[in-house]
């Protein structure tokens, strides 16, 4: 006796069916453009009912619409992907580059900044020779940058109080706030948080984001320094100018290597930041107020 295995699929169907309370099916494929069939987009009805041709024609150009959504949301994913390779490439070769940058620029440089320091020793002032040496260690604080950018450095952490950190930060850049008219105001809501940072890498972020502020708001312009705890274990500080603020346009790329609105600006103060602050699991974001710029960075115990 030959047993037909067809004929029992299609019974089991047609029992599911019957289960279900299925009057009526209309099911239309979904294609993608690659021609795979990505599945399929149904109309049911529990009573038994003839579906008109324009019912049809509505489900097949719903099945359109849904094929280019697909693939359109196929290769925005792609693009992403592709995209964050592409800056972990540019990055690693980085790395190399500025590794051995470091290497052959750094002993040349200092050793011109010996000679000058030789040649002009009789002279207690000299213009030239000022811009010279000023020169050269901006050169050198550059390279610098370019390292931590692209081999950063584990942070050393330690407990200290955030409150600490913050006003001893507000006291190094206070002297560039007064060359330029710039009011910083600091607000604290508690006596002592402790976090657990690396406290030299938590102050170069602070140095960096509070020098761009005091950049975008010019003369007689303020800038605001928030310290607030969430809970007890989380503490976020608030740093707030009354600036002109940034392009909504550009606000994602804040923080990219290379990318910077200033002229003149390589974009990697904000890139160090941000890579400091992810180091130790925390977060910072920026955002546009109704006057000026906000950045919050947030940090755990």
């Amino acid at each position: 006796m030959i047993h037909d295995t067809k004929k029992d699929e299609r019974a089991s169907v047609f029992d599911a069916i019957y289960e279900a309370n299925i009057g009526s099916y209309l099911g239309v494929p979904v294609y993608l453009k690659n021609g795979k069939m990505f599945g399929t987009v149904c109309a049911i009805d529990p009573e038994p009912y003839a579906f008109s041709k324009e019912e049809i024609e509505t489900m097949e150009k719903l099945s359109s619409i849904l094929s280019v959504l697909l693939e359109n949301a196929t290769k925005s994913s792609y693009n992403t992907v592709d995209d964050k390779l592409m800056r972990l490439e540019k990055l690693a070769l980085l790395g190399q580059l500025s590794a051995g940058l470091a290497h052959e620029l750094r002993n040349p440089m200092q050793s011109v900044k010996g000679f000058v320091q030789f040649l002009f020793e009789d002279q207690t002032e000299n213009r030239f020779r000022d811009i010279v040496l000023t020169e050269i260690d901006r050169m050198d604080h550059l390279i610098h940058d370019f390292l931590l950018v692209t081999q950063p450095t584990a942070p050393k952490r330690g407990y200290y109080d955030i409150n600490e950190i913050v006003f001893e930060t507000v006291e190094l850049i206070q002297t560039e706030a007064t060359l330029h008219n710039v009011e910083l105001s600091i607000s604290v809501d508690c006596d002592q948080f402790d976090v657990h940072v690396d406290r030299a890498q938590i102050k170069q972020v602070m140095i960096n984001i509070l020098k761009n502020a005091i950049e975008a708001v010019g003369e007689n312009g303020q800038v605001t320094i928030d310290v607030r705890t969430l809970n007890d274990k989380e503490v976020t500080i608030e740093i707030e100018d009354n600036g002109a603020g940034i392009p909504i346009a550009i606000l994602g790329r804040l923080g990219e290597p290379f990318f910077s609105t200033k002229e003149g600006g390589t974009g990697l103060g904000l890139s160090i930041s941000k890579r400091i602050i992810q180091e130790h699991k925390g977060s910072i974001s920026f955002e546009n107020k109704k006057s000026g710029t906000k950045v919050t960075i947030s940090l755990l115990k």
